[in-house]
């Protein structure tokens, strides 16, 4: 009979803490841009900092943000084009109010 109300009170803890987590991620949810991912993947990878930042997802969020000075920071992506193709991409993608990205290649 313990073993039941052992088993019994876990199954119960269960439920309580796992309604709890579910509620929990609905208030907690991070819309996440996935322009920073795709913005990412255009980018070498190299993850060298020559461009001022912690590696290219960095970067990638700095363009997003509009905060980086412009699109021919990556040292390693400039021979490449890498500018080009993200300015294509940025025009593609608009920011989610509509607005386009205004950094320049």
């Amino acid at each position: 009979m313990t073993v039941l109300y052992a088993v019994l009170i876990l199954a119960g803890l269960g439920i309580i803490l796992g309604l709890g987590l579910a509620f929990a991620s609905k208030i907690f949810h991070v819309e996440v841009d996935t322009r920073v991912e795709d913005i990412t993947a255009i980018l070498p990878n190299a993850n060298c900092g020559a461009c001022g930042y912690p590696g290219c997802a960095g970067y990638a969020e700095a363009i997003v943000a509009e905060v980086a000075e412009s699109l021919n920071q990556c040292k390693p992506g400039i021979k490449a084009g890498k500018a080009a193709e993200i300015r294509k991409y940025l025009d593609e993608h608009p920011n989610p109010d509509g607005t386009v990205n205004k950094l320049k290649v």
